[in-house]
């Protein structure tokens, strides 16, 4: 089983480290960890005094309808900042602008996003006792296969309680931190599993000269905005929907989950802004006989 990673390029603006980063030495200073974490225990999810805001949810809220839908989750470790994207309506609007573009290009669907009965977002606060560096260290315990999306991946999976209709969702993280795999020239802003359960975008970046993933419409900078943000998050939820299927017309052969026939296609390896499938010919209202198509999927909804 195989994780795909979203690459952009080292143009960040934003950045968020945590506590013991020391940013004029650019070093990490000897800390001992809050007693909420505990980096050798069992994983637990654990709600802190100072989380504990208004119009924060620690549980999925009940569901307006039965219908597949995509649920958002804030993420953090025990020792990470929060910066209340959940309840800021930095997610909300972020996904409310994905969804503008997805009508745009469609002119009749849009993605079915778990919502309240008040029609924001429906967004699942959760903190883990784990640390950042738990999520992101390299040691002799561990094999290259537990990198943080793994690890994320795995929490969701074994949180089934918190969720209703669990069976019937697939989720989106917006996790404080990063992946813990990145090359010199570019970097993970995004990660998921072909057809799988869980869509994870990071928010942060532990290097002071690689800016974190948060752009445009997250920490406000415009609320309109369909920006990289926003196509990482898009890109990585149309994995877990089965885009692109083997069976389109320009799978990429040196990397076949993404297509290759034009660099603005949002599922080109690094995601375009313009055009929901290119052509029509790959994975949306393609005429491919025997193929999957995204445009019938249930997690999508008809709104004309």
């Amino acid at each position: 089983m195989v994780l795909y990673l979203q690459f952009f390029y080292l143009d960040w603006k934003w950045d968020v480290l945590p506590d013991n980063f020391d940013v004029k030495t650019e070093t990490y200073q000897e800390k001992v960890l809050d007693e909420s974490c505990d980096d050798d225990g069992e994983v637990k999810i654990i709600k802190l005094k100072k989380d504990i805001i208004e119009n924060r949810l620690f549980a999925d809220s009940d569901d307006i309808t039965n219908k597949s839908s995509i649920h958002s989750v804030y993420l953090l470790p025990c020792n990470v900042k929060d910066r209340k994207f959940d309840i800021n309506n930095d997610i909300h609007f972020s996904i409310k602008s994905i969804n503008h573009w997805f009508l745009d290009k469609t002119n009749n669907q849009i993605i079915n996003f778990d919502k309240k009965d008040n029609n924001l977002l429906d967004t699942t606060f959760m903190r883990v006792n784990k640390s950042i560096e738990w999520f992101t260290k390299f040691n002799t315990k561990e094999n290259n296969k537990k990198d943080a999306s793994s690890k994320i991946e795995k929490i969701i999976l074994s949180n089934q309680n918190l969720f209703i209709n669990f069976e019937n969702k697939k989720f989106i993280i917006f996790f404080e931190g990063w992946e813990k795999r990145r090359s010199i020239t570019n970097k993970s802003c995004g990660r998921s599993r072909y057809n799988g359960k869980v869509a994870i975008f990071y928010t942060s970046e532990k290097d002071k000269k690689i800016k974190s993933c948060t752009k445009d419409n997250i920490n406000k900078s415009n609320k309109k905005l369909f920006g990289e943000s926003e196509q990482t998050i898009l890109h990585e939820i149309m994995h877990t929907l089965k885009v692109p299927p083997k069976c389109g017309t320009n799978i990429d052969p040196k990397d076949p989950f993404h297509v290759n026939d034009n660099k603005d296609d949002i599922m080109n390896k690094v995601s375009g802004s313009l055009y929901l499938d290119f052509n029509n010919d790959d994975y949306f209202r393609h005429n491919i006989k025997n193929c999957s198509d995204l445009s019938k999927s249930d997690y999508l909804i008809n709104i004309f």
